[in-house]
Parts: structure tokens; sequence; C-alpha cells
């Protein structure tokens, strides 16, 4: 496997992790506006997209080992620290930048992430307190008239018949 091979495939993922988080941003605008059927449709294209992520990812991977195979190192993972040891000085610097790349679309991808996350756990939240409300627990929800309150305190011990 070339250099070139890897180079592309981390481009690829930079430009498939900024669709996913076109994804991710649109997903937050149905979360606020409650569109369940649109985020429904978009959660399926997202789960396409990232398994393409997931096969790109592979596809890397598989071409730094053959790479790094080539060079004699077979035990090394494919990290970017590692590649760097085998790489020519003049890839150094463009590898560095398509990891920054990478890392910051991912990093910003866990911040909306997290964003829908939160504002999913406060729907939920708001959605349990209103069915509370709505359905309130049944032994809470005794009302018996002042002056029946000492009857049934009678009743109640009146099941043992102390005479029998």
């Amino acid at each position: 496997m070339s250099v070139k091979t890897i180079f592309e495939a981390m481009a690829l993922l930079v430009r498939q992790h900024k669709e996913l988080n076109v994804i991710s941003a649109e997903k937050t605008e149905l979360i606020k506006a409650n569109d369940t059927k649109k985020l429904a449709i978009l959660l399926k294209k997202e789960s396409k997209h990232i398994r393409t992520i997931e096969k790109t990812e592979k596809d890397r991977q598989d071409a730094v080992h053959q790479y790094l195979s080539s060079k004699g190192e077979t035990k090394a993972e494919g990290t970017v620290s590692v590649l760097l040891k085998h790489l020519p000085e003049s890839n150094h610097e463009p590898l560095i930048k398509l990891q920054e790349s990478l890392l910051q679309e991912m990093g910003s991808l866990r911040k909306k992430e997290a964003l829908n996350r939160t504002l999913v756990e406060d729907s939920l939240h708001f959605v349990q307190m209103t069915m509370d409300m709505i359905q309130p627990d049944p032994e809470a929800v005794h009302y018996t008239h002042p002056d029946n309150a000492e009857n049934d305190q009678q009743q109640r011990y009146s099941i043992f018949d102390s005479k029998a």
C-alpha cells in the first residue's frame, strides 16, 4: 500500500465526519421542533453514515497495517505517531494536518451529540413529569371527610373480633 492510499482514507474520514456533523446539527433542530417522524428518518440516515465511516476507518487501518508491514513493523498499532516514524519528512506535515482536522471534527461531533443527549433526556423528564401529573399515585389521593376519619380508624381495627 502506498502513502497516497492512507492520505486519501484520512481525507475521506474528515469529509465523512463533517457530513456527520451536519446530520447531528439537523438532529438537534428536529429534537427542538419535536418532529419525531423526520427524526426517525434522519436517525436511519445517520446509522448508514456511521457504518460507512466504520468501513472507511477499517480500510485506513488496513492500509496503515500493510504500509507498516512493508517497512518491517509488524506488531505496532496503526496510529499516526507510529506512522510518522516510517514516513518521509515531506509527508509529516500533511498527515498531522489531516489528523488535526479529524480530531477537530470528532470533538465538534461529541459536543453536538452531548447537546442532543441532554435535549432528549430533558424531554423525557418533561414527559415523565407530565405523566405523573395526569396519573397521580392512587395511594396519595385518599379524601375522607373529617367526620368520617374517626369512624374509618375504628373500622380498620374491627377486623379482629375479640369476643370470638
